[in-house]
């Protein structure tokens, strides 16, 4: 898989779809206030994005039976996110003014673990929407299995995400032209090319 091809194809989507990919990432900012809806807000984000990605047309008809579709799914994804979050959080905060080599270790463990866990979920939806068989733990599983077949294309998709968001974040870039729009288009064409690829070699 070629990178540049695959952000190329990602920058084409969100270029032809900029209108409707912010209005979307508007609803979904307003959306992540109450936290019962932020999950579902984002699974329909991530399904809207897909019809993008499938040249589905879509409209705002579509939206409502689709929260209703992945209202549960949403927070079975959302549930050990809230967890690991949590946990993650504690041991930072507990342990931040520890000195010495083995607390540096720990929370460089941590730190790994967190970026584990952000590649992990970069692509939880991606997979989740292209199965055929739905849950939680096999759609982590092909996001696992992705990472240890393409770790190069995962990482440096992962970093490019966050390194436009931090910069982003100084000029409200994703309040004025969808930037999260475009990370999800990213994180679908990354993991469709990775399948077309895999199917290929089968054939």
């Amino acid at each position: 898989m070629v990178l540049d091809m695959v952000v190329w194809r990602a920058l084409k989507l969100w270029w032809r779809e900029w209108i409707g990919i912010l209005f979307l990432n508007l609803v979904w900012v307003l959306l992540l206030l109450p936290l019962v809806t932020a999950p579902p807000a984002t699974a329909v984000f991530f399904a809207v994005c897909k019809k993008m990605v499938d040249g589905d047309p879509w409209d705002l008809q579509d939206l409502l039976p689709l929260v209703r579709q992945l209202f549960f799914p949403a927070w079975k994804w959302a549930l050990p996110n809230l967890l690991f979050a949590g946990v993650t959080a504690v041991n930072f905060i507990a342990y931040q003014s520890f000195d010495g080599l083995g607390w540096i270790a720990l929370r460089a463990f941590w730190g790994m673990l967190t970026f584990f866990w952000l590649l992990l979920n970069l692509f939880y939806w991606p997979f989740w929407l292209n199965q055929e068989e739905k849950g939680v733990y096999l759609t982590y599983s092909n996001a696992a299995r992705f990472l240890l077949k393409q770790p190069g294309t995962a990482v440096l998709v992962t970093l490019l995400s966050i390194t436009v968001v931090g910069a982003s974040l100084q000029i409200v870039f994703p309040l004025t032209i969808g930037l999260i729009g475009w990370i999800m288009l990213l994180g679908l064409t990354t993991v469709q090319d990775s399948l077309t690829l895999q199917k290929k070699k089968s054939a």
